[in-house]
């Protein structure tokens, strides 16, 4: 009888000896590539459900504030920081709002258009504290040159003139008395913000930046209608 016993052996024991080989450098090679792509993907579609996020809290600060703006002046017969000064209609809240015509419609004042820092007396600055004293928003900061803040910068309400937005805004909306001014936004959150709130292109339309916002950028104030 034949003993095939040391042949199955030995094919059994070579089978393994190729598949231990390993793979080829190209193959290493393509492998690298691939999960290059993939991490890259992985990075993108990150950041882009980031700038999203951070987009929403623009929008809903936004959406806040004219909200919050419009039932002040439905309360008091005035705009926030323009109100024509009744003692103790508004808890905790002064004679303010130097810095331009009160009760005139306009929230005017001191604003540096690189820093944010507004005059505290002015309607500028005093806009945020009669919101909150009122009610109608939920914090402001301790700095009462930028009560307001996003995770990036400040935020005011301010009359919209070529000093506080641009000489194209404008020139563009004379209809448009005030705006909300956000300062710092990183270029993407803009682009998203504008995508919701407009129509996807920052640098026309009314929500819109001061100069022209590139990938990656800073935008040093963007503009929303009040």
């Amino acid at each position: 009888m034949r003993n095939d016993a040391p042949i199955k052996a030995m094919r059994t024991l070579s089978t393994p000896l190729k598949a231990q080989q390993g793979f080829t450098l190209a193959e290493m090679a393509i492998v690298i590539v691939l999960g290059g792509i993939l991490l890259a993907a992985g990075l993108m579609a990150g950041r882009g459900q980031i700038s999203r996020a951070q987009a929403q809290d623009v929008i809903q600060i936004a959406g806040d504030l004219q909200t919050a703006a419009v039932t002040f002046k439905q309360r008091y017969g005035y705009l926030p920081g323009d109100w024509v000064f009744v003692a103790n209609q508004i808890p905790n809240i002064g004679a303010g709002g130097t810095g331009g015509t009160i009760g005139n419609g306009l929230i005017e004042g001191t604003l540096s258009v690189t820093t944010g820092v507004a005059t505290a007396a002015d309607e500028i600055g005093q806009a945020p504290q009669q919101l909150y004293q009122a009610g109608l928003i939920g914090k402001v900061g301790s700095n009462v040159q930028q009560p307001l803040q996003t995770q990036f910068g400040p935020v005011h309400m301010a009359i919209r003139s070529a000093a506080n937005t641009s000489i194209a805004y404008n020139n563009a909306y004379p209809a448009v008395p005030n705006v909300i001014i956000f300062y710092n936004l990183p270029c993407e959150v803009v682009l998203d913000v504008d995508r919701a709130l407009d129509d996807g292109d920052p640098t026309t339309g009314k929500v819109r930046t001061s100069a022209a916002c590139p990938g990656g950028g800073t935008a040093v104030r963007t503009f929303v209608p009040l």
